[in-house]
């Protein structure tokens, strides 16, 4: 009697490959082949039913679906980037930080301004008024008075009030009255 069949001859009985003579009579003697040969057959024939039912697929929609995917993954990414920088680049904030420094620059500016225009307070000094006696020339110039007969003509409350004002003048702070 012959060895079984090997696994190359029952892939030669499904592809239709006619066996030599003496395999064929041992597959029709031999239980053991025969019952191989026939879960082979039914399994083949399974699977080669299943081959004609599957449909093509709709590649239009494959496509559309594939696109969609993509894009719904791209925004995804573009909303997880701007809830971390997204803050930094809004009109709002930007608008805000550009008030708050001009704000800001305007008001240092000011405030440095005054204090520098403060003088740093001086020591009083106590001067002498030495009162101004009109001269004989100006007296005997006539009838034209000048700067200095004006001066001259002026009373001791008048004279006090010219003379803190030429000072405050001097220190470059405005004088009050």
């Amino acid at each position: 009697m012959l060895r079984h069949l090997k696994a190359e001859d029952f892939v030669n009985l499904i592809e239709g490959i006619e066996l030599p003579v003496k395999h064929r009579d041992h597959i029709g003697s031999c239980a053991r082949c025969r019952a191989t040969w026939e879960s082979i057959r039914t399994v083949h024939s399974e699977i080669t039913s299943l081959e004609t039912d599957v449909p093509e697929p709709d590649w239009t929609e494959f496509r559309l679906s594939v696109r969609d995917k993509l894009l719904s993954r791209s925004i995804q990414r573009e909303s997880v980037v701007r809830r971390w920088t997204g803050w930094a680049i809004r009109p709002a904030v930007a608008w805000g930080l550009s008030m708050l420094m001009a704000v800001g620059i305007t008001t240092v500016t000011v405030l440095w301004k005054m204090d520098r225009g403060t003088p740093a307070p001086t020591p009083a000094r106590e001067e002498t008024v030495v009162p101004i006696e009109p001269s004989a020339e100006v007296i005997e110039s006539g009838p034209e008075k000048s700067l200095f007969d004006d001066v001259v003509s002026l009373g001791d409350d008048e004279q006090e009030q010219l003379r803190q004002m030429l000072e405050s003048a001097q220190r470059g702070a405005a004088y009050y009255k």
